[in-house]
Parts: structure tokens; C-alpha cells; sequence
């Protein structure tokens, strides 16, 4: 059964053995982060950070102070990871870890004035990146695409 509700499976998906490995989706996405990686890894390194910790401080920045349990959900990364990236953005002085008032077990990351400078030139980075994308999609497709990826987002959330 054919559906134009994209919500629903289409009524026919190419076996995964069928189609190549470079023309796979998950490659895809897999290469253009290695691309970001690449372009971003220079200039992140003045700031002693990677893009997985830029976009933290891009969270904080944008959804003021965070649980470690709010960045885990936003940025779907495990817990560990998260414990860790918030102990060096600590150490290099760009976040402040507090208990809250309420309950001293929940603990809230927020930006030092210098975590938010670095968040701040970050965020001008993405957005530049976010640029090269928007150009090669094209205007016409572009909110096709988000939301799509963010079908595909929801699904594997769900696995």
C-alpha cells in the first residue's frame, strides 16, 4: 500500500544488500561527519576542544545551564561520554559544574564568561558549516531534508 504520509513505511524499501555501500544513507551521513571532523578539527584546536564538546557548549549556550542527563538526551551520546566531555570543558575552565539548591544530587553544568565566548565562536563556526549545507541542498529542499533526518532521528532514538 502506497501513503503519502511520511510517517508511515513507504511501500517499498531497497534491501540494504542491494544497494552499495557508498550509496548507503548511514555511510552518507557517516562521511559527512568525517568531513565536518576534518574542516572543524583545526580550527576547534585552539580552544583545546572537539566538535562533540563545541556542540555541547552550543547547547548550554542556546538552552541555558544543563543536567548531565539533559545533554545525554539532547546530544544522544552515553552517560560516560558526557561525565567525561563535562570533567575537560571543567578543567579548561569553560563550564562550571553546581549542585542545584533543591537537590545536591542533580548536578547543572553552566558556562564560565569564557566557556561562553568559546560557545558563542563555535556557534558562528556551525553556523558556517550549516551554510555550505544549506547551499548544497538547495532552499527548495532543505526543510525536506530536516525533516526527514530528524524521522530517521526519532527512529533510531527508538532502538
Amino acid at each position: 500500500m502506497t501513503t503519502t504520509d511520511r510517517s508511515e513505511e513507504p511501500a517499498h524499501i531497497p534491501e540494504t544488500a542491494q544497494v552499495p555501500l557508498t550509496d548507503r544513507i548511514s555511510f552518507l551521513v557517516h562521511r559527512i561527519n568525517a568531513h565536518l571532523l576534518r574542516v572543524t578539527k583545526p580550527l576547534l584546536k585552539r580552544w583545546g576542544i572537539d566538535l562533540t564538546e563545541s556542540r555541547l557548549l552550543v547547547a548550554i549556550l542556546e538552552q541555558g545551564e544543563m543536567s548531565a542527563g539533559d545533554i545525554v538526551s539532547t546530544m544522544a551520546l552515553p552517560q560516560s561520554t558526557v561525565s567525561h566531555q563535562l570533567k575537560r570543558l571543567e578543567k579548561l575552565g569553560y563550564i562550571v559544574r553546581e549542585p542545584t539548591p533543591d537537590d545536591q544530587r542533580r548536578i547543572m553544568a553552566r558556562l564560565t564568561e569564557t566557556g561562553r565566548q568559546v560557545a558563542k565562536e563555535g556557534n558562528a563556526l556551525s553556523r558556517s558549516v550549516t551554510d555550505v549545507v544549506f547551499h548544497a541542498i538547495g532552499a527548495d529542499d532543505i526543510e525536506m531534508v530536516r525533516r526527514a533526518m530528524k524521522r530517521v532521528d526519532q527512529q533510531l532514538a527508538k532502538l
